[in-house]
């Protein structure tokens, strides 16, 4: 289910275990990337959102019609330059953008999750956005920015 028109989603077909102890399959991961992947894929910037935050980092917010959350700070010639770097930035599962989350639809019971929805940790988000970087054969990545939840945390993703 893609709630936002023209929005990338990567849908990820092998089991996800989640640290609650269940698996997901065939899910949604909705994202958007800025600027172009280089040849030898180490121009990567892996950008995360706020908790209430989207995919929308710069540009127009296609829902919002407003100026993406870090437009400032990312663009052509700005501090996270896209004629330099590829720039991805996905929404979390569990949020509400066009990811896996409340919205949508349980397979069990073919009913909305709503409060049902399984509880999902900072590392499974991380775990999906590394299926991400596999999808784009990204092995490394130049550097992991962002909000409160992710960019200033310590954690290895390769």
């Amino acid at each position: 289910m893609n709630i936002i028109e023209n929005t990338k989603t990567l849908i990820i077909k092998k089991p996800f275990k989640l640290d609650c102890g269940k698996t997901i399959n065939n899910f949604p991961l909705a994202y958007e990337t800025y600027g172009s992947l280089n040849k030898n894929k180490d121009n990567a910037i892996l950008v995360f959102h706020a908790l209430t935050g989207d995919q929308f980092v710069t540009g127009i917010n296609p829902v919002t019609k407003k100026d993406g959350w870090w437009s400032y700070a990312v663009g052509p010639n700005k501090s996270i330059d896209t004629n330099k770097y590829f720039v991805i930035c996905a929404n979390v599962i569990g949020g509400c953008m066009g990811s896996f989350g409340p919205s949508h639809k349980n397979p069990e019971t073919n009913k909305i999750y709503g409060t049902d929805f399984p509880v999902i940790t900072i590392n499974d988000m991380v775990n999906a956005q590394i299926s991400l970087l596999d999808h784009f054969k990204i092995e490394k990545l130049f550097s992991v920015v962002g909000g409160s939840m992710g960019g200033d945390a310590s954690f290895t993703i390769y």
